[in-house]
């Protein structure tokens, strides 16, 4: 059994990633909750999680192809084609499982249209009818891309092959084969690429992952946990090159960006106060629930929708990192151009526009970074190889690849979230859209998914599932325990974590339980992977799910005047602050985080002497014409260097 310190500990990950001989073979995503996406053309999504509609539509060529075909689906297929899928070469394909894909009464999950031999696809086999074969539901359906298309004019999102199917795809099954004269017609010209992309590849020796950048997210809401709630103050940032603070908001009217929470500036103060000469602190901005419905569903959409908005939340975000201190920014938007997510079609050209204003205002003061989803069905809608140019990094949310939310689409089966396999297919279409590996950080998740099994003796990855597994203590999340909860589980039942070894993923089950997840043994083996393909760094969602913090049982409100590991002063009569001292109070005495007031344990403020709010400064440049300079609420210390980058932003001098 591993102990926890030996699990737990960041410094010994990242030493250990700094350390690591990168000799391991290689074998061939910010919020716990799933994430939702869809797109217009064709459905790939369900209510509550992403759906792999590159997998399945890859089943579904599969399902009409070689043995798998009925007497009239290869009647309808091209000659060549048919030849080619009967050759030697194709028959690993035609010995996978293909079963019914739909039928009366169950049409094909991704709104393809289904026929009456239970085939879903696009072409007038599946759509049309004949004496043979006719079209059951969806028949108005149209393909992902190609001549079958909405007024076959949609080409392939990032480059990727439109195959003879109208699925777009990223394999030999989707692209020209030049080696095999049967494959002329197999990928349709002029809707994508007709060749696959070569995947990077690097020394592992030269540890562009493992030494290269350490991004690491922080949630402020963690404070809202039961337990092993962690402040900034408490954040191990051994090995770290930077921290984001996960998240501050927009708000929906003035595209002003502002604090998520009216507690989080005295937080702010905390984090940034934890930057060095080698770790930078930057601010996230959106995140995932930002688009759900409600106030800002539609807020990203419509403040990058003109050069004014976007102007605003520029100019916006400019006065906010100054007066906070923050370094840089990660933009969190989940996602774009997707209309169950408040977005609309042309959001992908929009949010170049304001990664590349946005740089133009920077300069090289501060940093950009994007959070770019593993899923196609939401990673269609950036562009990443137009924003490269702009920012720092991409973090890749390698993670969150399947979940419960999947069990009516493709069965309650349990399936990794993190599975390197799958990671491996999900990059793909980046190294088609020629998106430079070195401006990739590789994601890892301090969480863990799972499932209630069916069957306690069958627990393993495929057995089957009756829903998502019990809460955890301090996160009380169904299916999900933090890494910190896995790793008391194992000390306190005796488990034996498994190694998936292919899938570079652990487990462990108990009863009916199973968890899948990643630590200190697969985060190297991922990171030697990632070093294999070039990779330019690491990302951790998130710090403060692997952190003891305040303890390991819930706390619960103070029955008195005291405040502790376990003792809340919120809601206490005495007041909602927890001092340095462990007293409950509402004084600056008690609230100030400069006075060192407790986040963990009540509500803190910044304590701030205030200057000016809403003051203006007027700069009369000798000969020149007065510029008016906004202030925002400062601190005495951040007025200078404030004022001082105001008149260098206006090009004023003297």
């Amino acid at each position: 059994m591993q102990s926890i310190s030996t699990i737990l500990s960041l410094g010994a990950i990242f030493l250990s990633l700094l350390t690591s001989s990168g000799n391991t073979a290689a074998v061939n995503r910010p919020s716990i909750l799933p994430r939702s996406n869809g797109v217009a053309a064709h459905n790939a999504f369900v209510d509550t999680g992403p759906l792999p509609i590159l997998e399945i539509g890859f089943k579904h060529i599969i399902g009409q192809i070689g043995s798998n075909a009925t007497a009239t689906g290869n009647v309808s297929l091209p000659a060549n084609i048919r030849e080619l899928f009967e050759t030697s070469k194709s028959k690993p394909l035609q010995e996978r499982d293909a079963p019914a894909q739909c039928g009366p009464g169950q049409p094909c999950v991704d709104g393809s249209c289904c026929n009456s031999e239970g085939k879903c696809g696009y072409t007038s086999y599946n759509c049309g009818s004949s004496s043979t074969v006719k079209c059951l539901s969806n028949c108005n359906a149209k393909a992902m891309c190609g001549v079958d298309s909405l007024n076959a004019a949609q080409d392939c999102p990032l480059n990727l092959c439109c195959s003879y199917f109208g699925y777009c795809g990223a394999t030999n099954l989707y692209c020209v084969n030049s080696a095999t004269a049967q494959s002329a017609n197999l990928c349709q010209q002029g809707y994508g690429s007709c060749q696959v992309a070569p995947q990077p590849s690097c020394d592992a020796s030269a540890g562009t992952a493992s030494r290269g950048r350490k991004v690491g997210y922080y949630q402020s809401s963690n404070l809202q946990r039961q337990c092993n709630r962690v402040g900034p103050q408490d954040i191990d940032t051994t090995g770290l090159s930077h921290m984001i603070f996960a998240f501050a908001s927009i708000d929906p009217n003035s595209f002003q960006i502002v604090p998520l929470q009216t507690s989080d500036p005295a937080l702010y103060a905390q984090f940034t106060a934890r930057r060095t000469e080698t770790l930078r602190t930057w601010i996230g901005v959106g995140g995932y629930s930002f688009s759900d419905p409600g106030p800002t569903h539609s807020t990203w959409s419509n403040m990058v929708s003109s050069s004014g908005n976007r102007a605003t939340f520029i100019n916006s975000l400019l006065n906010f990192m100054t007066q906070y201190g923050f370094q840089g920014i990660d933009l969190d938007w989940e996602f774009p151009g997707v209309a169950s997510r408040g977005g609309q079609p042309s959001d992908t050209a929009n949010f170049v526009s304001l990664v590349q204003e946005m740089r133009v205002a920077f300069g090289s003061r501060y940093g950009i970074s994007i959070a770019l989803p593993p899923d196609f069905a939401s990673l269609e809608n950036f562009n990443p190889s137009a924003m490269a140019p702009s920012i720092d990094f991409f973090n890749f949310m390698s993670y969150d690849l399947h979940g419960p939310w999947e069990a009516p689409i493709l069965g309650a089966n349990v399936r990794s979230q993190s599975s390197v396999i799958d990671i491996s297919s999900d990059l793909l279409p980046l190294w088609f859209d020629n998106v430079p590996p070195s401006k990739l950080n590789f994601g890892i998740a301090y969480y863990g998914r799972g499932y209630t099994l069916q069957n306690p003796g069958c627990a393993n990855v495929g057995c089957p599932y009756t829903g998502p597994s019990a809460q955890g203590t301090c996160t009380d999340s169904a299916g999900v325990l933090s890494l910190r909860e896995i790793e008391v589980t194992i000390q306190q039942k005796g488990l034996v974590p498994k190694l998936l070894s292919d899938e570079m993923i652990k487990q462990i089950s108990w009863g009916n339980q199973w968890i899948g997840y990643d630590d200190a043994d697969t985060i190297n083996l991922k990171a030697n992977w990632a070093d294999q393909h070039c990779f330019g760094g690491m990302v951790f969602w998130s710090l403060d799910l692997t952190g003891v913090g305040t303890g390991d049982s819930p706390i619960v409100p103070t029955p008195d005047n005291t405040c502790s590991s376990t003792r809340s002063c919120v809601s206490s009569s005495f007041g909602p602050c927890c001092s340095a001292h462990g007293f409950c109070g509402s004084d600056a005495a008690h609230c100030s985080v400069n006075n060192g007031c407790q986040v963990t344990l009540g509500t803190c403020n910044t304590g701030k002497h205030v200057l000016a709010v809403g003051m203006e400064i007027v700069v009369q440049p000798m000969g020149g014409v007065a510029v008016g300079i906004n202030i925002v609420e400062l601190d005495v210390r951040d007025c200078l260097e404030f004022v001082v980058e105001k008149i260098s932003n206006k090009g004023l001098e003297g």
